[in-house]
């Protein structure tokens, strides 16, 4: 290796060891405690002034890091990890989430032991921001944000005891915060995590008596209960939220007719995975007589519900009944102008699930190319998304003939083993 070579390579070594720093939200004095060295140190390693030699000392980082060694030194592993929410992220939000402060209004420090009071505006900014981050599928920025959020959220729900305006807001937050949580989780198919979420999310959207907050938790709590699959426990949730919401349809305001009609939504592919394709048409036709009143797509309370989002739910029906040609023929109906007014988030699993209708109906080319097409537009909902993991791995695994090339290039991109 020439002394250029080399050079870049420190470079490139300090770069991913600086990331994962202010990933893992270590500050520069606090990340050179940990490894027992100076502050100088850490600045010539970053800079790639200084190598990491010495494979202990290399050890040492990736421990304090929490990464594999392979992550600061391999491109590919680098480029999988720095993407995807990790197992030390995860590990934090379980952390959060079974933290007794989360469940007890006993056992919590006094305000006088506190600290500041988490200021509620920044708070509401950061659950909006949260949101924002979901939508936008920076799986990454989540794993950093979610466990602080949770964790200042909780906090505010201590320091503002009783019934008053600040402790009803503050408990909103933290259900909301849950609520986000709850998503992420189950997008990435940690669905007792994200069930715990979305319950500790309905107990604290109940005492604040928001309606519409009681509905999009229990929304949450609905989809836990599917994909854990009790669906007849989830449908009959999700027809009490409907009852619950329903005056919010002669209200006729955005936000209401927005939770109230994915409701119905979230019924109709709960319904098709338990092969009740009745009850899953008629509650489309609901969710749909609902987009129609509303008028357009919106993203009123992070729902992305509208005319839109109806078509997008009639191709996961569809494709959760089993009928993958059925899938790909309701897809037909789905414009990219409908398409550039969702959420990106909404249009990733939009067209996850268009690939796997093509698969389910023998269309492996279509499959293909509607994968490639995802994560050209949506590298990170490839990358970090079991399902679109899974769905890679089985099209390489039976595919045979001139896409195998691509397939298996796209599978070393997103981190697949050879197989």
């Amino acid at each position: 290796m020439s002394s250029d070579d080399a050079s870049e390579r420190r470079r490139e070594i300090g770069r991913r060891v600086a990331q994962w720093r202010v990933r893992r939200g270590l500050t520069r004095r606090r990340f050179a405690e940990l490894c027992e060295r100076s502050l100088s140190w850490v600045d010539k390693v970053e800079s790639g002034e200084r190598g990491l030699l010495r494979l202990p000392m290399l050890e040492r980082v990736a421990e304090v890091l929490h990464v594999s060694v392979e992550t600061l030194t391999d491109t590919t592993e680098t480029r999988q990890a720095g993407h995807c929410l990790d197992v030390f992220e995860i590990s934090a939000i379980r952390s959060a989430l079974q933290s007794y402060q989360a469940i007890s209004r006993v056992f919590v420090p006094s305000t006088a032991e506190m600290a500041e009071p988490p200021d509620l505006d920044r708070l509401a900014q950061q659950v909006t921001y949260s949101y924002t981050v979901f939508d936008k599928t920076r799986w990454s920025l989540l794993g950093q944000t979610l466990p602080r959020l949770l964790t200042t959220a909780q906090t505010a729900v201590a320091a503002y005891p009783g019934a008053g305006d600040q402790a009803r807001r503050a408990r909103s937050l933290l259900s909301q915060a849950y609520q986000v949580t709850a998503s992420t989780l189950y997008k990435l198919e940690e669905f007792d995590l994200g069930w715990l979420a979305a319950e500790r999310g309905f107990v604290l959207a109940e005492e604040t008596g928001d309606s519409l907050l009681i509905g999009a938790a229990a929304r949450q709590v609905a989809l836990g209960l599917m994909f854990l699959k009790h669906y007849d426990q989830s449908l009959e949730l999700t027809r009490v939220s409907i009852d619950h919401l329903e005056p919010e349809r002669g209200n006729g305001s955005p936000a209401g007719l927005s939770l109230y009609g994915t409701l119905f939504l979230a019924g109709a592919v709960c319904a098709a995975r338990a092969r009740k394709p009745a009850v899953a048409r008629d509650l489309l036709g609901e969710g749909h007589s609902v987009a129609r009143q509303l008028g357009y797509d919106g993203n009123e309370y992070f729902t992305a519900f509208g005319p839109t989002n109806v078509h997008l739910h009639r191709v996961a029906v569809r494709l959760h009944l089993g009928d993958g040609a059925g899938a790909v023929s309701a897809a037909c109906q789905v414009t990219p102008d409908d398409l550039s007014r969702l959420p990106k988030e909404r249009r990733a699993s939009y067209y996850l699930d268009l690939a796997r209708g093509h698969s389910l109906a023998g269309h492996r080319d279509d499959a293909i190319d509607a994968l490639l097409t995802t994560e050209n537009l949506f590298p990170d909902a490839v990358r970090c998304r079991p399902i679109a993991i899974g769905l890679v791995d089985s099209l390489r695994r039976e595919s045979r003939g001139a896409r195998t090339g691509e397939l298996q290039q796209l599978a070393a991109r997103i981190g697949l083993a050879d197989g």
